[in-house]
């Protein structure tokens, strides 16, 4: 597959949506709000279960009851607040998860038809190679990637990247530590252009995490007022 091929997939609305894989923050918010409203529920039906040697009338009656278990012992305090948590956080995290499903459901094809004319306007197709580098995301370590531009010649980001890659090499433990932590901060999780970790990097050239398993990625920059942040797009192969 090349660039030209994947640039012909994404001149359609429809088959920009097809080939191009975009996660919505909201749908992201939703999803945890409602994974931790479950896990709290099952934290407190464990807490009142093993409290009442599984007496479903007992649970069933206590269920909304935050301080109807009396913990002991030096952590009784800490214990207390958790079980407050798994009471009541339901209450708030169900309805919030719902209420951004609801919106992102609802604007899922607006949002979509913005992206693909922001894509349109202003962003490109570009080749992923690799640092060298990964960042912290949540709990995972992801590879630190530059994209590539329409304007610079492979040739050049080629050697641009391999160069990059040779330097990242040559640092100790704690100045790579030092380096990822500043990329990570300046916005690589999501992109940002290479000229803010160096000026002696071309602007064009994108940073970023990984996307997807392809060689390539959709490259979204930030609109002329500067509002808007890079939105870097995994190809669907």
């Amino acid at each position: 597959m090349s660039i030209a091929t994947i640039q012909q997939q994404l001149s359609t609305p429809p088959g920009f949506a097809k080939a191009v894989k975009s996660t919505s923050s909201t749908l992201v918010a939703g999803l945890i709000s409602l994974a931790a409203a479950v896990f709290c529920l099952g934290m407190n039906t464990f807490q009142l279960g093993s409290a009442s040697d599984w007496n479903w009338r007992l649970i069933e009656r206590y269920f909304l009851t935050a301080d109807v278990i009396e913990f002991t012992g030096s952590r009784s305090g800490r214990a207390e607040i958790w079980r407050f948590l798994y009471v009541y956080a339901p209450i708030v995290l169900i309805p919030l998860g719902i209420i951004l499903l609801i919106v992102h459901f609802s604007t899922r094809s607006r949002n979509g038809r913005t992206l693909f004319e922001d894509f349109q306007s202003r962003g490109w197709v570009g080749r992923q190679r690799y640092t060298g580098m990964k960042a912290q995301n949540g709990r995972a370590q992801v590879e630190v990637v530059f994209i590539s531009h329409p304007s610079i010649p492979d040739e050049t980001f080629d050697a641009t990247v391999q160069q990059y890659s040779a330097w990242v090499a040559s640092l100790d433990k704690k100045s790579l530590k030092k380096t990822i932590a500043a990329v990570t901060k300046a916005g690589a999780l999501t992109g940002l252009s290479a000229a803010v970790l160096s000026p002696e990097l071309p602007a064009a050239i994108t940073v970023a995490t990984v996307r997807g398993s392809s060689e390539f990625a959709a490259v979204v920059p930030p609109g002329p007022d500067g509002k808007s942040k890079y939105r870097v797009l995994e190809i669907k192969e």
